[in-house]
């Protein structure tokens, strides 16, 4: 495959994800859709696909796990414990605004998400979630632009990528200027995590710290918003 065929198809693998997202949360206004729609399709299929099609799945799929490597592990959860604290923090903050914890949990619970599904729904995003993500934009997208790119903005190409769907999610949580803040740090933290996967190459490491934000995210939609 040629480089600007490779570098096409993975921009519209990227924009792919933020559609999935706006078709799920938007237009279905289901968590269920969303989730089949992001992770089953996306964020699994799309690797599993293309690493069918180049018929190197096997290999491909080795290289984004890696080697479990001690210290990358110990760092990714001291790092996830510190960005879990942070979000905490900064959701905290946010709802301290009256009235607007009923206004996301009525709009979560328009998507389907009531107090009997929270225990599943919180498992769910802090391990599928947590993983998927790694797997498809520290594994599979960033593993591709680098070999399209310097290394500097496959990070960046890829940060935004991720980053581009959370815009949607906290936009309609929030409001569009929340969105474009919130937005701003979640690409922050994709840089970080990209950077983190050039010096442990296996998902351990970000995997370990994604789940420990996706930790506090779920800590504070069950303490803070059903409670």
């Amino acid at each position: 495959m040629s480089r600007n065929r490779s570098l096409l198809l993975l921009l519209v693998y990227g924009m792919v994800a933020t559609l999935a997202i706006f078709y799920g949360l938007v237009e279905r206004q289901s968590l269920f859709v969303t989730f089949v729609a992001f992770h089953l399709l996306v964020c699994l299929g799309i690797p599993l696909l293309h690493g069918w099609r180049e018929g190197k799945l096997a290999a491909h799929w080795r290289a984004a796990w890696g080697v479990y490597d001690t210290r990358g592990a110990r760092f990714g959860l001291i790092l996830g414990l510190i960005q879990m604290v942070g979000v905490m923090s900064g959701i905290w903050l946010l709802l301290r605004t009256e009235g607007r914890a009923e206004e996301i949990r009525a709009i979560l619970q328009n998507w389907g998400l009531h107090g009997g599904w929270l225990g599943l729904f919180a498992l769910y995003l802090i391990i599928v979630n947590s993983l998927l993500e790694e797997l498809m934009w520290r594994g599979f997208v960033l593993q591709r632009l680098q070999q399209v790119m310097s290394r500097p903005a496959a990070i960046m190409l890829s940060s935004l990528f991720f980053s581009l769907y959370h815009f949607i999610i906290v936009s309609v949580l929030f409001n569009p200027l929340w969105g474009v803040f919130l937005t701003a740090l979640v690409f922050g933290a994709g840089v970080l995590w990209a950077w983190m996967k050039s010096m442990f190459p296996s998902v351990y490491p970000t995997w370990f710290s994604h789940m420990l934000v996706d930790v506090g995210i779920a800590a504070s939609v069950v303490w803070w918003i059903y409670r």
